[in-house]
């Protein structure tokens, strides 16, 4: 019996600086809220490795643990005027790599600060760019401060 998946194609940056595409295989059921499940909920997951298709003939097994950041190749959200609070924020990762963008969380107003949504995020952040959806694991960043909008 085969489960259909949904492929979502990503750019990973691993932390000795390489990168790899490829893509991911995404439940099309979310176990934590209504549609797909998200690259964010993937990489939170507790699984230690994950499958990358890098091609039709290759499907190769990723350590979470060696990623610093993934880029989707395709928007994973909407940013809406009623949708989510957005900060603007600079990520600061240990490599010295600065990434600019927002970072968008839902929660209720008497805990809304960046360090409220951060504490509370898993291994893995999102935060979107000019470049798209990158989702950062929170072990290789050095450094996050608001910035201007």
């Amino acid at each position: 019996m085969k489960i259909q998946m949904i492929r979502k194609q990503v750019e990973i940056v691993f932390e000795d600086g390489s990168r790899t595409e490829g893509f991911f295989f995404l439940s099309p059921t979310s176990a934590h809220r209504l549609g797909s499940e998200s690259i964010e909920e993937l990489l939170n997951s507790d699984r230690t490795y994950l499958p990358l298709e890098r091609s039709r003939e290759e499907v190769v097994l990723v350590s979470k643990h060696a990623i610093v950041t993934v880029l989707a190749k395709e928007r994973e959200t909407e940013i809406t005027p009623l949708g989510p609070t957005r900060i603007a924020a600079e990520v600061v990762l240990r490599s010295g790599e600065t990434l600019r963008g927002g970072i968008c969380h839902d929660l209720p107003e008497t805990h809304s600060r960046l360090s409220d949504y951060l504490n509370r995020s898993g291994p893995f952040f999102h935060i979107d760019t000019a470049s798209g959806d990158c989702f950062v694991a929170s072990a290789f960043v050095k450094l996050i401060r608001p910035a201007l909008p």
